[in-house]
């Protein structure tokens, strides 16, 4: 049977060196830039060095799909920066190296042609290079005076040292700096002519930006706002099984874990739930998970507290070194436990979900296996008076009170003339959160999303609320678009809420070249990874990007996430006529 191991307690210094000593030396990085291929003679054997390849010209912020890419061209091991344009690869022959640069030369990847460049890295040096960042950090984690609660709330809130109103104003000046960034891009675009001047005459208008920049809508609620936590099981400073936050990144060697009982946006109820869990995994018979040696049972778990009442909690283990009948006793206990939990603390456990996942990778995840022990496996949120079913996987504003204002600023600025009759395209629309609560404010809604079991949950969600004038569609939204092409409505307008780092450029052509399409409403969580979105919205017309092109009209910063950097920010795009264009 498997038992809990003692463990000694690990310094913040001792954690750090036992991560990095599990490190290997020999990484990939990614980043981008122009072919350039040299070769470098030396005297000394090819044993002291590394041969290394760069991979440039790739795409910021997607490392997922750079890491499928590189590992189906044979590469197993890379590191890339989110916000490197460039990879490099290391091989300890010259043959191996010079391979991938055949494979990879010239090869187009998210619309980008890949170059690469090749060079001999000295060992001795490349080791000394990383020692040397090695103990500049353990210097810095031993010359860090905080406590355990104020690094933890420096990093999960680093914003909680300034006033609410002082957060909201920087949030504001934010959002105009990346409008003011969006316009000046606007005007360095290449091969401008005089014609296509005309068609963004507004990116060329000086003193300040030429559209309303609305004041910044604060959030109902500062304190205890998230619907939804994920919190590490992991030990405490001090050795203790802990359920709660990492007290920094683990590449960065940190293995412990806070109780989140100080943290400002982490709601009373998930905080007893963590609490609750926490004292489970001390009385188990098995161990916490240990992400350094790779070995243990409890991993992760997650809660969603909405403002409903109800709850869902999954717990993350990996079940590889249990037998199935340790496997199903556990299930037994965890669902007596928690169903106890819920009839003595008065919560409403609506839902109890157990994810076995035995791979590398932490945190919840979608290739676990997760199994319902308790409930339908959904709780329930409500929105300006309608009402959604979530699942564990489902994408929900964690922030609900500062949503509602989101949404009703949205549904105002897609309402153009009360007197037409307005379609609204709910692009990306996910579980049919936006196109749902504006229904009853116009004609009709279409809502297209590419994950077909998010259009199932849009479906019963839709058919929850009564609402009959909306359709979906699973499918990608350049590939669906063309449903608009037929609308007899006078008005119709596209809503586009992405994920953090925007649509794919095809969505954004597909929208162009739809010429019903008179208005987008963008909310964007990330402006700056977003920024390519509103240049291939609002870019003169070529014959890659056809149609009219799109100007902003009016912007808001509205806040979800009081105590920290982010902040949404809603912007109106309007069709530009041919007429308003003033001919060179």
């Amino acid at each position: 049977m498997l038992r809990a191991r003692s463990l000694l307690v690990a310094s913040p210094v001792a954690q750090l060196k036992r991560v990095m000593s599990t490190s290997s030396t020999t990484t990939t990085t990614a980043a981008a830039s122009t072919t350039a291929v040299t070769t470098t003679t030396t005297s000394e054997p090819l044993s002291t060095h590394l041969h290394r390849v760069k991979v440039l010209n790739l795409p910021t912020h997607e490392n997922s799909a750079i890491k499928k890419f590189l590992q189906s061209h044979g590469v197993d091991r890379f590191k890339k920066a989110p916000k490197w344009r460039y990879a490099f690869v290391n091989f300890e022959s010259e043959e191996a190296a010079q391979e991938l640069m055949k494979k990879l030369e010239g090869v187009d990847f998210k619309k980008k042609t890949l170059t690469t460049e090749y060079s001999l890295v000295n060992k001795e040096a490349y080791r000394e290079r990383f020692q040397s960042k090695q103990k500049e950090r353990i210097e810095q984690v031993e010359n860090d005076t905080r406590t355990h609660a104020e690094r933890l709330a420096d990093q999960v809130t680093p914003l909680h040292r300034i006033p609410y109103e002082e957060q909201l104003t920087k949030k504001h000046k934010t959002g105009i700096a990346h409008l003011n960034r969006f316009k000046r891009r606007m005007t360095q675009l290449q091969d401008l002519n005089d014609a296509s001047k005309a068609q963004i005459a507004w990116a060329f208008e000086k003193n300040g930006l030429p559209f309303e920049i609305l004041d910044p809508i604060a959030s109902p609620e500062i304190n205890g706002y998230r619907t939804k936590c994920e919190f590490t099981i992991g030990r405490s400073p001090e050795g203790e099984p802990t359920v709660g936050f990492l007290l920094g990144l683990y590449r960065h060697g940190i293995t412990s874990v806070l109780s989140p009982d100080d943290c400002l946006h982490v709601p009373d109820v998930s905080k007893q739930i963590a609490s609750t869990m926490q004292e489970y995994v001390r009385h188990s018979e098995y161990p916490v998970y240990d992400r350094v040696e790779k070995i243990g049972v409890w991993r992760s778990m997650m809660v969603k507290a909405q403002k409903t009442g109800d709850v869902l909690i999954l717990v993350q283990l990996k079940a590889s070194d249990l037998s199935e009948e340790q496997l199903a006793k556990e299930k037994k206990k965890l669902t007596e436990y928690w169903t106890e939990f819920g009839n003595k603390d008065k919560i409403n456990v609506k839902t109890l979900l157990l994810q076995v996942w035995d791979g590398d990778s932490n945190g919840i995840t979608e290739k676990g296996r997760t199994e319902t022990l308790i409930g339908d496996g959904y709780v329930y949120e409500e929105i300006l008076g309608c009402r959604f079913r979530l699942s564990s996987s489902a994408f929900f504003q964690v922030n609900t009170p500062a949503t509602e204002l989101l949404y009703t600023k949205c549904a105002e600025w897609c309402n153009i003339d009360k007197n037409k009759k307005t379609t609204l395209l709910d692009l990306c629309c996910g579980t049919g959160t936006i196109g749902i609560t504006m229904a009853r404010t116009v004609d009709r809604v279409i809502g297209i999303e590419m994950i077909a079991d998010a259009i199932v949950d849009a479906k019963a969600n839709a058919e929850m609320n009564n609402i009959a004038n909306v359709q979906y569609h699973a499918s990608k939204v350049e590939e669906k678009i063309d449903v608009v092409t037929n609308e007899k409505n006078e008005e119709v307008v596209a809503v586009l809420d992405p994920p953090r780092n925007g649509v794919h450029s095809t969505v954004i052509r597909a929208v162009r070249e739809s010429p019903q399409i008179r208005k987008v409403i963008f909310i964007s969580c990330d402006a700056y990874q977003a920024m390519q979105n509103f240049i291939s919205l609002c870019r003169p017309t070529s014959n890659r990007f056809k149609g009219m092109p799109f100007r902003p009209t009016r912007a808001v910063s509205i806040d979800l996430f009081p105590h920290t950097e982010h902040c949404e920010l809603l912007i109106e795009f309007v069709r530009i006529e041919e007429d308003e264009v003033k001919q060179p």
